[in-house]
């Protein structure tokens, strides 16, 4: 693998390099009408046993490079996500033809004023709305009618098969939502690990046997140094800068671009519109900077071809590459496998690769950082070691009492947990209990079982903890004991508040309406996943994609 990308990387890079200082800003079109792909193919797989067309493919594309435009998308090219995205809405549109699902113009219009209307007036003035996505985006107003009708056709796919829906009924939402809703007064009585973490003493013989015992929770793991070079695009700015100034027509294109876009497009850090010289001035920028990367790529694909020339590349042989080419040689401080690399650290998929280095293969092709370009080369593995206990024993007295002091905590918990169990059994009150045994408790905020979150919930306890002790307790009980980040905490359960009737009333033509469309949701999408395995649809993707019909630009 890495000897072919050696071996071509000089005219693969040079491609992208030209394309960046030529263009520099490039916009999509998402209108069947106008692509950049090849249809000429014939066989684009197949769909529940028959071969796909080349108009269905072509449709489902469209739809999906229309419904990414109309969801601020700025797609560039193929994705996982977006060739399963087209194979779902071929299986969809399939379906919608097969049952014979017909939208008219009235089902479209309701749409549009549902979907489309201003937030602030309620209003939707189509025509403005086609002109500024047609400036926008490029989509024509037939195209996005068109994607519209199959977007309610789908509608209308969801609401056959979910129709079993309307089995919830009115008294099972009614249960559901009492249950959900009704107020739980709650208390906590708190043992925190951290007051009692003065009041543990380390003493040596203690600190060694709990060293021994653990020893393998101290092994260092193996580890790895790299040595790299990296390109940062910043010190090619002002070349790229003067790139730009000699390309003949890069202001009109730039005006070009910001005609098609619209001025909405280009706004500040505050969200309000720039002016068109503020605008202009930031595509420049963004080009400068988009131009700067890709001569930064440049030198490390001249750096990386100069590596490929060489026989056999080592650790020497690397580092007086970086000399002849006046590049900086640098390393990393040691890191575990899957560990985040100090300095490089927006290098996604730079884990992952080191992984595969080793001495055939030690070093990598440029990677692409967060305004930089960088290649790495295993300059060495430490192998693992199990540390003396002289040169870790300050974390292991610190290690020693925190586990002593939890489980002190832990103890004086469960010891409370059973005293209160008890003294409520026989009339008394949790506050007087919590007060005699000496224990600090506190008043939780009211919550239901459904509550995401609480105000006012004291910082030392966790709302999703609190939540399950609640369920597995009884009105005026206690919970088992539970551990909790600094330490842990027994839940009084007071009472189960139940929801009025006059609440029930109001919320449950709403809580019906939820459930249906979530039943309903539940059905179509248990349906369309059986669909979508029978219907054939991600080979057919595969087939699509091997027959050279790549995605919507």
């Amino acid at each position: 693998m890495i000897g072919s990308i050696r071996k071509h990387s000089k005219w693969l890079w040079a491609i992208v390099v030209t394309a960046v200082i030529a263009s520099f800003v490039i916009w999509s079109d998402a209108r069947g009408g106008r692509t950049s792909f090849d249809l000429a193919g014939g066989d684009f797989g197949k769909l529940y046993g028959r071969p796909i067309t080349r108009d269905q493919l072509l449709k489902a594309r469209t739809a999906a490079a229309v419904d990414d435009a109309l969801r601020g998308g700025r797609s560039r090219g193929a994705s996982a996500d977006n060739e399963r995205q087209v194979a779902e809405l071929m299986v969809l549109q399939a379906k919608v033809k097969e049952l014979g699902i017909q939208v008219s113009d009235e089902a479209v219009g309701k749409y549009l004023r549902e979907n489309f209307k201003d937030p602030n007036t309620g209003t939707f003035n189509y025509d403005a709305f086609v002109q500024n996505l047609l400036q926008r985006t490029r989509i024509d107003e037939g195209t996005f009618l068109e994607h519209i009708r199959q977007q309610v056709a789908i509608q209308h796919l969801v609401e056959t098969i979910g129709a079993s829906s309307r089995l919830v009924t009115p008294r099972e939402v009614e249960a559901d939502y009492r249950r959900d809703n009704e107020r739980w007064v709650t208390k906590a009585a708190l043992f925190s690990v951290s007051n009692r973490l003065a009041s543990i003493t380390a003493k040596p013989e203690d600190l060694s046997k709990f060293y021994s015992n653990r020893i393998a929770f101290y092994r260092i793991p193996e580890r790895s140094v790299l040595v790299y070079v990296r390109f940062d695009a910043t010190n090619y700015l002002a070349e790229a800068e003067a790139i730009i100034a000699k390309e003949p027509g890069f202001t009109n294109r730039l005006e070009e671009f910001y005609k098609q876009r619209g001025a909405d497009a280009f706004r500040d850090e505050n969200d309000k519109v720039l002016s068109k010289e503020a605008a202009l001035r930031k595509i420049r920028d963004e080009a400068s900077t988009q131009g700067a990367l890709g001569l930064a790529r440049q030198s490390a694909v001249r750096f990386n071809d100069e590596l490929g020339s060489l026989t056999n590349v080592t650790g020497s042989s690397f580092a007086m590459t970086a000399a002849k080419l006046k590049v900086p040689l640098r390393s990393t401080t040691p890191f575990r496998a899957g560990e985040r690399i100090m300095g490089l650290e927006s290098v996604q998929a730079l884990p992952q690769r080191v992984a595969g280095l080793n001495a055939e293969t030690p070093y990598t092709e440029p990677l692409d950082g967060d305004g930089f370009v960088v290649i790495p080369m295993l300059q060495t593995k430490l192998p693992a070691e199990i540390p003396s206990f002289e040169t870790v024993r300050e974390r292991v007295a610190q290690d020693y009492k925190m586990d002593r002091a939890r489980a002190a905590a832990r103890e004086a918990g469960e010891k409370f947990q059973a005293t209160a169990t008890a003294g409520l059994a026989s009339g008394k009150r949790f506050a007087d209990i919590a007060s005699a045994e000496k224990v600090s408790s506190v008043n939780i905020p009211e919550f239901t079982a459904s509550a995401q979150n609480v105000a006012g919930l004291d910082s030392r306890l966790n709302l999703y903890l609190v939540r399950n002790a609640a369920t597995s307790t009884k009105p005026n009980g206690v919970s088992r004991y539970t551990e909790s980040t600094d330490g842990g905490f027994v839940l009084y359960l007071e009472k189960k508040a139940p929801v009025s009737d006059d609440a029930v009333k109001q919320a449950l033509p709403a809580a019906l309406t939820e459930a249906r469309q979530q039943r309903r949701m539940s059905v179509f999408q248990s349906w369309f996943s059986s669909e979508f395995q029978k219907s054939g649809a991600m080979a057919a993707k595969s087939s699509a994609t091997g027959t050279g019909v790549p995605p919507v630009q």
